[in-house]
């Protein structure tokens, strides 16, 4: 009788210990399953399971400076939004720490390293080759390195459209182009804003100067003597240095003489109608849509073909556009000037209008 009490008490022992042991052996095995499962590929973070895409962006100059920087800046804020991404953002890299800082991003597991600007592209071209899974792009860059996509914006067809409205609000027949270096991309805007001027008057002047990106003292300097030579519309490519500009035209418009003609000013690179100091006297810009251009970068590389070479930004795919400012259609810009800055662009975009590249 004992001896049945002693086998039925150790049976239910035994089921007892089985019962309480399940769970754990089952959690043990789920996470040597999960353990063994291969990693999960990158993606955009909104998935389940799928790390989010790490983006670095360096910039040599202020994310403050009203232009190029600030708009690389805040076109990867609105990426890392849409997209679920793991960002950082330098503000003024120089080149010669650059392929430090680089190196850092490829040893801390980042996909995509953007490099602000021309001036990033040799650290870029040495670290690329060897940076395994780390990609880069360089902004304005047209020349072809192992693991590199170089940005090529074009603001040509922009500016020509700009060059069309100037000639048509000018009242003196003299324009001005502010550019901060010359640069290619900073010529083209030029010679882009010249021939646009000239199809709508041939006998049109446009004076150009070259100052600083981040000196607005002399970019302001260089738009007064411009004003006092009767030049009524100015586009500037200064980033940085544009308030200087602003603060030259505002001042001129300020103490525009009875039944005087106003002086107005074209933005360049961001949309900026809108800035503080003479937004009134800016009629339009020629901007450039980061967002668009990094976008198609990033979702090559979650695709699994990333392009390394140069990929032509311009006005056909929607990356170099002319935006006009909407508080002054209907009063400085005519229903005729809106008419013809947009067949302008479509004549550009369907290969009727070539600008010349002297």
């Amino acid at each position: 009788m004992f001896h049945k009490k002693a086998i039925w008490f150790f049976n239910i022992l035994l089921v007892a210990i089985l019962v309480f042991m399940l769970p754990a052996c089952s959690k043990r095995a789920h996470k040597i399953s999960a353990s063994l499962r291969p990693a999960s590929p990158v993606g955009t973070g909104s998935g389940a399971g799928r790390p989010p895409l790490k983006v670095a962006l360096l910039c040599s100059g202020s994310f403050t400076d009203g232009g190029w920087n600030e708009e690389g800046r805040d076109a990867m804020l609105r990426l890392k939004r849409r997209l679920h991404l793991k960002v950082s953002m330098l503000e003024h890299v120089s080149p010669v720490r650059a392929g430090n800082i680089m190196r850092q991003y490829i040893a801390r597991g980042y996909n995509l390293v953007i490099g602000h600007g021309y001036e990033f592209l040799d650290p870029a071209s040495q670290v690329a080759p060897t940076a395994g899974h780390t990609h880069f792009a360089i902004d304005g860059a047209d020349k072809i390195q192992p693991n590199v996509a170089t940005l090529n914006f074009d603001l040509s067809q922009p500016s020509y459209q700009l060059g069309v409205l100037a000639a048509m609000i000018s009242k003196t027949g003299r324009l001005g182009f502010i550019g901060g270096e010359a640069i290619p991309s900073v010529v083209a805007c030029y010679t882009g804003f010249l021939a646009g001027a000239r199809s709508v008057n041939p006998h049109i002047t446009v004076a150009h100067a070259y100052t600083s990106w981040d000196q607005p003292a002399l970019s302001k300097s260089q738009a007064e003597a411009f004003i006092q030579q009767h030049i009524d519309v100015i586009y500037q490519n200064v980033d940085a240095a544009s308030r200087g500009v602003f603060e030259a035209v505002a001042t001129a418009d300020r103490h525009l003489p009875s039944g005087g003609h106003p002086v107005y000013v074209f933005g360049s690179n961001t949309d900026q109608n809108n800035n503080s100091t003479c937004g009134a006297y800016t009629p339009a810009s020629a901007v450039i849509r980061l967002d668009r251009a990094y976008k198609k970068i990033i979702l090559e590389i979650i695709q699994g073909h990333f392009r390394s070479g140069v990929h032509q930004e311009d006005s056909a795919n929607g990356v170099c556009i002319t935006v006009l400012n909407p508080r002054l259609i209907g009063k400085v810009i005519t229903p005729a000037m809106q008419r013809a800055v947009k067949l302008a662009g479509e004549e550009l975009r369907a290969g009727k209008i070539v600008i010349s590249a002297g």
